[in-house]
């Protein structure tokens, strides 16, 4: 048990000697701590570094491929009868457009039933879904779609409408409650003069095309009404009709896409007047997506220069200052920005020629007139930042393309970052290990010095009780010795 007072025989505090003696002891063990604090704190700034190379890398990204260079932008007269959109292919142009009709998918619609239990009758439909001849009503199935039987089940309005919607038949049906009783809607999923429906009965009480039993549900487009045309047309099935810049365009979408190489077109309503619609190049896009790349390069320098740096006189330097894995990130980082570029003849050789220049602080800085000037040629910007390069010529590889896989590079799983990463995880665990060893050992240390402190207390209690035993019989001798002369 630990003595926390003096000795009992000695006088000595011997827990005051006990502390001093293993606070000396306990040095390599604060070394060990302050050590394990150090690499903690190193992880911590590897954390960041890793953080910020990997928003660097997704700003590089964004620049590094050429689709991402031809940004177009589509603007309408009137947005609300036509919309537009424009990708990577389109050209800038303008378009004049006209619509003399949307085009709409096939609605049908039953009779009236009293509800939706009501029962129509059993046995099956085949669903058809393809065009219909204007003359002659002649059907014919849609290239590519086969004919759907559909089993009602119980025959009432709600298992039919269940039974046709799990049929992917191309159609989806509804019931509608009117007031006065239930219909069932029937509407084909998409729009076009293709996609027109033709519904045959396979009808339980025999009576296929009459209007009696399932057969309620026929409508063959060329028969006569009660005779297997016995659903109500609500819509009829068309293609969408339209001009663009005098040319008669047939679509069986309101959104079409084929029209002009990289342009859609949303056709939203039928037009009296002439909808304008523009496409230009999306500079606002561009000069964002340079604006991100310029402030993630800056982010990313000035967290290594921070992390790194060398503070004369500090007693507590940067967590990575002398580390030469992220010294190299930093400098490589820098080396390459101010790389040339070797591309096509007339080409931008360096990012200074667009407006992207160095400070002497290192920092990147964009001259809004040079950038707004390189933007009237698309092209050659691409190659400069997004060129995949040539076999045997140097720094033919575009600016962003080289950054984006300098800093994959890094952030790999054998990359500079992951492996200094990995490398101080493992001294951090190598730390604990040997201050756990160093901790079970001093607890012994302390528990052996308290015992010998003891021990020798002790020993000093005995002989201080063993002198005063004879100092009190040399004193009764003397005493006797008087008392006989």
């Amino acid at each position: 048990m630990a003595i926390s007072a003096s000795g009992v025989g000695s006088g000595i505090d011997i827990n005051s000697i006990v502390t001093q003696l293993m606070a000396v002891e306990r040095k390599p063990l604060d070394r060990l701590k302050t050590d394990q604090t150090a690499l903690q704190s190193s992880i911590s700034a590897y954390g960041r570094v890793a953080s910020g190379i990997s928003a660097f890398q997704d700003a590089a990204r964004t620049l590094s491929t050429p689709e991402k260079w031809q940004i177009f932008q589509a603007s309408t007269s009137t947005e609300t009868s036509i919309s537009a959109t424009a990708s990577g292919n389109a050209t800038e142009g303008n378009y004049a457009l006209t619509v003399s009709q949307l085009a709409k998918g096939a609605q049908l619609a039953s009779n009236t039933f009293a509800d939706a239990l009501a029962v129509v009758g059993t046995g099956s439909l085949e669903i058809s879904v393809g065009s219909i001849d204007g003359g002659t009503g002649a059907f014919s199935l849609q290239p590519g779609r086969s004919v759907v039987s559909v089993n009602v089940g119980d025959g009432s309005l709600n298992s039919i409408r269940n039974a046709i919607n799990a049929a992917d038949a191309g159609i989806s049906a509804t019931i509608v409650n009117t007031g006065s009783g239930a219909r069932l809607v029937l509407n084909s999923k998409d729009t076009g003069a293709q996609n027109a429906i033709q519904i045959t009965t396979t009808d339980s009480d025999g009576g296929n095309a009459d209007a009696l039993g399932l057969s309620r549900l026929s409508f063959v487009p060329s028969l006569a009404i009660g005779t297997g045309k016995n659903l109500e047309p609500l819509q009829t099935a068309q293609n969408a009709l339209f001009n663009v810049n005098g040319v008669s365009v047939s679509s069986a979408s309101n959104k079409a896409s084929n029209v002009i190489d990289g342009v859609t077109f949303n056709l939203r309503t039928e037009t009296a007047t002439t909808v304008n619609v523009a496409i230009t190049k999306d500079t606002a896009a561009m000069q964002k997506s340079i604006s991100s790349f310029v402030s993630a390069y800056n982010d990313l320098q000035k967290l290594l220069k921070d992390q790194t740096k060398y503070v004369e006189g500090a007693k507590t330097q940067s967590p990575l200052q002398g580390d030469n894995a992220a010294i190299s990130v930093l400098q490589r980082l820098r080396s390459t920005v101010f790389g040339q570029f070797n591309g096509q003849a007339g080409d931008y050789s360096s990012l200074s020629d667009v407006g992207v220049s160095i400070q002497t602080d290192g920092n990147l800085k964009l001259d809004q007139t040079k950038w707004t000037a390189a933007n009237s040629d698309p092209s050659r910007l691409a190659r400069l930042f997004s060129s995949v390069g040539t076999v045997g010529i140097a720094n033919s590889i575009g600016f962003a393309k080289r950054l984006d896989t300098l800093a994959g590079e890094w952030l790999n799983t054998n990359g500079s970052i992951t492996s200094r990463t990995d490398g101080l995880n493992r001294s951090v665990r190598s730390n604990q290990k040997n201050q756990d060893t160093l901790e079970n050992r001093l607890a012994q240390r302390e528990v052996r010095l308290r015992a010998q402190y003891q021990a020798m207390d002790s020993k000093v209690a005995g002989l201080q009780a063993l002198g005063s035993s004879v100092s009190q019989q040399l004193s009764a001798l003397q005493q006797s010795l008087q008392n006989r002369n």
